[in-house]
C-alpha cells in the first residue's frame, strides 16, 4: 500500500509541479527567443505563438491544481470569517458542494469536448488539440479530490473532531 501511495504521489507532483515548471520555462524562453528574434534580427518567428499559448495553457491550468492542493489559492472568507468555527465549516461545506457538483458535471463534457477537438490540430507543429485541452480533465479530477477532502474536513469539525483526532485514526 505504502508504494501505491508513493507512485500517486510522484504522478501528482509530476502533474502539479513539474509539468507546470516545464511549461513555464519553456513559454519563458520562447517569448524571450520571438523578442530577440523579432526587434533585433526582424525575423518573427511563426512558432513562438503556437508554444507560448500552450505553455501559458498548461501552467494555468496544471498550476491551479497544485494552489488548490496547497490551499494558496485565492478565498473570499469575510461572510465565514465572522462565524464559529462550527457555522463557518457549514458554509464552507456547503459552498464545496455546489463546487464539486459543478465539477462532476463537468466530467462527461470534458471528455466529449477533448475528444472532439481531436481532429483539429494547431497551425505550425500540428499537434492535435485533444492533447493540449487533455490537461483540462487531469484539473476536473483534481478539483473533485481537493474539493472532496475539504468537505470532509468541514464535516468533521462540524461533527467537532479535530484535525489531531482524524490524524490519530479516531473513527467518526
Amino acid at each position: 500500500m505504502n508504494k501505491i501511495k508513493r507512485s500517486f504521489y510522484i504522478i501528482r507532483d509530476f502533474f502539479e509541479i513539474y509539468l507546470p515548471l516545464f511549461a513555464f520555462i519553456v513559454m519563458f524562453l520562447t517569448f524571450i527567443i520571438q523578442i530577440i528574434a523579432r526587434y533585433i534580427f526582424k525575423f518573427p518567428l511563426t512558432w513562438a505563438y503556437e508554444v507560448t499559448v500552450i505553455g501559458f495553457s498548461w501552467t494555468v491550468i496544471l498550476g491551479a491544481c497544485y494552489a488548490m492542493r496547497s490551499r494558496s489559492h485565492v478565498k473570499f472568507t469575510l461572510i465565514y470569517d465572522m462565524l464559529s468555527p462550527k457555522k463557518a465549516a457549514f458554509i464552507r461545506m456547503l459552498g464545496n458542494l455546489i463546487i464539486l457538483f459543478a465539477f462532476v458535471a463537468l466530467i462527461v463534457p470534458s471528455f466529449e469536448y477533448v475528444k472532439f477537438m481531436d481532429f483539429q490540430s494547431t497551425s505550425v507543429f500540428k499537434i492535435k488539440l485533444s492533447w493540449i485541452f487533455s490537461a483540462f480533465i487531469y484539473f476536473v479530477f483534481s478539483m473533485i479530490g481537493y474539493t472532496a477532502v475539504e468537505i470532509y474536513e468541514d464535516f468533521c469539525t462540524i461533527r467537532g473532531k479535530t484535525k489531531q483526532s482524524l490524524e490519530s485514526g479516531e473513527q467518526i
